[in-house]
């Protein structure tokens, strides 16, 4: 059994440490903020909470990984800055495949967290640091490119790319074949029928994207 530290301690992070406490082999042994001092609210409930110094002086990555669990802020800017933090200092970060998931790949990246009733089917790729919500269907040959954050509901037919630090929302669709640019918004109920640029955003009303201008630092 190795040693999990959760970095965070918001709801994501609840939601973390109830996932791996129950449905895997880690024992989570604390959570991480950068700076735990400068924040009073953060909620006892967590146990034992280090800062992010103080956590990799503790913890050696012979026996402890890491999960960043971070949400979707700033196109996953936050979690992707955070994940190359961890990684920068030598540890391993923990993917949470859920037992009750159907995962036809082996092609699953670090710090992925895949809950409950996704269907991913055979031959598609899921890269570093990728959150699949609950219930996704993953078309074959699709490729879920880094730091994505695709929420409940959402479909990917085959042979579809998602570009990295994209996010999806409830009930929005990718039809077959479509690669979707880097740093995307696709909004909730959307469909996305063709080829797109890097960030681009889809609203519920539209099939055809609009490029804006997003502050994702």
């Amino acid at each position: 059994m190795r040693n999990l530290l959760i970095w965070g301690t918001g709801t994501i992070a609840e939601l973390a440490n109830f996932y791996f406490t129950n449905d895997t082999d880690y024992s989570v042994c604390g959570h991480v903020e950068t700076d735990p001092k400068a924040d009073p609210k953060i909620d006892k409930k967590f146990g034992n909470i280090f800062s992010f110094k103080d956590a990799i002086l503790k913890f050696s990555p012979s026996d402890t990984d890491f999960f960043v669990a971070i949400g979707y802020q700033k196109t996953n800017k936050v979690r992707e800055n955070r994940f190359n933090e961890v990684k920068s200092v030598g540890y391993n970060c923990a993917s949470y495949i859920s037992s009750k998931a159907s995962v036809l790949t082996t092609n699953v990246g670090e710090n992925s967290f895949i809950l409950e009733n996704n269907v991913i089917q055979p031959f598609v790729k899921i890269k570093n640091n990728v959150t699949l919500w609950s219930g996704n269907h993953i078309g074959h040959h699709s490729v879920i490119n880094e730091n994505a954050f695709l929420a409940s509901h959402v479909v990917i037919s085959g042979k579809c790319s998602i570009g990295k630090n994209s996010f999806l929302g409830v009930n929005s669709t990718v039809h077959d074949g479509v690669e979707l640019g880097s740093y995307s918004v696709v909004g909730a109920g959307a469909i996305v029928s063709k080829n797109c640029e890097p960030y681009s955003v889809f609203n519920p009303a539209a099939t055809n994207a609009r490029i804006i201008k997003r502050d994702i630092i």
